[in-house]
């Protein structure tokens, strides 16, 4: 049981008890609802490899096991292939690679963020564990990240367990030319 302002939300008994994605969507779907207190900024924060990231709630959809992903030919190296999540088809992004890094290893790769349906694009990236909500009030900013060639990448914060956690603009990500052009 977890408690949302006022409200408990429990999971449900029977074949659906303990499923990560009934859990999330109900979950969201209290959050949106809670009435009274203006939204507060809370990020979901994630590792990727040994490095951790913020992503916006608003632009983020489920978090799922890392399914079996079908290599594409003829496509970048950070681009995995495509992945069937409950009958959608979704591009899978390595992140990291995309940025310039080595790729994820199979060890760091164990679940996929759905990129929300507000961002208009059937696509996923590879996380190493989500590790909770933070909101942006209960942490130390530490400056912009100031990367050109990472427009993505936001502001630098860290948390009260002294884990530097960097924010990513999922829609400026999705916008850039590189992102588009999985092709080679």
């Amino acid at each position: 049981m977890i408690r949302v302002g006022e409200e408990q939300l429990e999971l449900e008994d029977g074949p659906k008890a303990g499923r990560l994605r009934d859990f999330s969507t109900l979950l969201a779907q209290r959050l949106r609802a809670a009435p009274g207190k203006s939204a507060e900024p809370a990020r979901l924060a994630v590792r990727m490899a040994d490095t951790g990231y913020l992503l916006d709630l608003s632009a983020t959809g489920e978090i799922v096991a890392l399914p079996e992903i079908s290599p594409v030919p003829w496509t970048r190296s950070w681009f995995r292939g495509l992945a069937n999540v409950r009958g959608r088809l979704l591009g899978v992004i390595d992140l990291m690679h995309f940025a310039g890094q080595a790729p994820m290893t199979p060890e760091e790769s164990l679940q996929l963020v759905v990129l929300g349906e507000s961002l208009k694009i059937n696509a996923a990236i590879i996380v190493t564990r989500a590790f909770g909500l933070r909101n942006l009030k209960d942490l130390q900013p530490l400056g912009d990240v100031s990367d050109p060639s990472r427009p993505w990448e936001r502001e630098r914060f860290r948390d009260a367990d002294a884990t530097t956690l960097i924010e990513l603009d999922l829609r400026r990500l999705v916008a850039t030319e590189q992102f588009l052009s999985i092709g080679i």
